[in-house]
């Protein structure tokens, strides 16, 4: 478990493995510590328009006193919580975690996170409690996140992916990736625009709009829709030099969480 983990990071190796098949409540009890209760996360859920949107960690304190802009106490690479983008309904994008106003619940750790919205020097900044092993297991008082509030296209994402499915006979059968470019102008055959790995290597249609080894992945004319990421991804076939070509949206986290205009894959027919 995330929080877990981040506790024992900070222990030997031949540690953690004794440690991590250890239950925590008998470390409590062996060792009467002051936690022993977990936390009530029954809380009915409540909105927070202030708390929704894309936050990116910038450190991490004992107490949200401590903490003074331009002057962190944690590097950015010590920091386990990268980010966090909050979306409506209670939901936390990438974690098993839910909010209501002022909380942040956990079901797995039975853990309530409170949370603080601060507006400092002209930004906003979230100061979040993380209950990790130190507080489940030890009763230590939890430690907080800090949060820096960035602009993200709210309209842009995410994407509408109750689209009606629309045959396209054309897309059926297997692509390959041949290239990684910024706009599909930029992409000439034989010439290769990107040196770095390809991470997505092919892409299979099938019929009505299943698509092979995705099941959480769909297809309609024009669009692949991502049900998790909440991503429709555009694609467009050219035949260029007697080729097939498709030039398929990549809807990263640049796009999810920081609003940037996708790049494109371009894949290659060869079924």
């Amino acid at each position: 478990m995330k929080k877990y983990v981040f506790l024992l990071a900070t222990f030997a190796i031949a540690t953690v493995s004794v440690f991590a098949a250890t239950d925590c409540k008998k470390i409590v009890k062996n060792h009467k510590f002051i936690k022993e209760q977990r936390d009530n996360i029954q809380l009915p859920f409540v909105n927070d328009e202030k708390l929704l949107g894309y936050w990116e960690t910038v450190d991490f304190v004992n107490d949200p006193q401590e903490f003074v802009p331009g002057r962190h106490k944690t590097g950015a690479n010590e920091l386990f919580l990268k980010e966090m983008v909050v979306l409506k309904d209670g939901k936390i994008l990438g974690e098993i975690s839910t909010w209501t106003k002022g909380h942040i619940l956990d079901s797995v750790e039975q853990t309530n996170e409170t949370y603080e919205i601060r507006e400092i020097e002209g930004n906003t900044y979230l100061f979040r409690q993380w209950k990790s092993g130190d507080y489940t297991c030890r009763g230590m008082k939890p430690a907080y996140y800090v949060l820096k509030k960035l602009p993200y296209s709210a309209g842009q994402w995410p994407d509408d992916t109750n689209l009606p499915f629309v045959n396209d006979p054309g897309v059926l059968g297997q692509w390959k990736s041949v290239d990684f470019v910024k706009r599909p102008d930029d992409f000439v055959p034989g010439k290769r625009a990107t040196q770095i790995e390809l991470y997505l290597d092919t892409l299979t249609f099938r019929e009505n709009g299943q698509m092979k080894h995705y099941p959480v992945i769909s297809w309609t004319k024009g669009f692949v829709l991502h049900q998790n990421d909440k991503t429709a991804s555009a694609y467009t076939i050219k035949e260029i030099n007697g080729k097939k070509y498709m030039f398929f949206e990549w809807k990263s986290g640049d796009y999810v969480f920081r609003g940037m205009r996708p790049h494109f894959y371009v894949l290659e027919k060869i079924k």
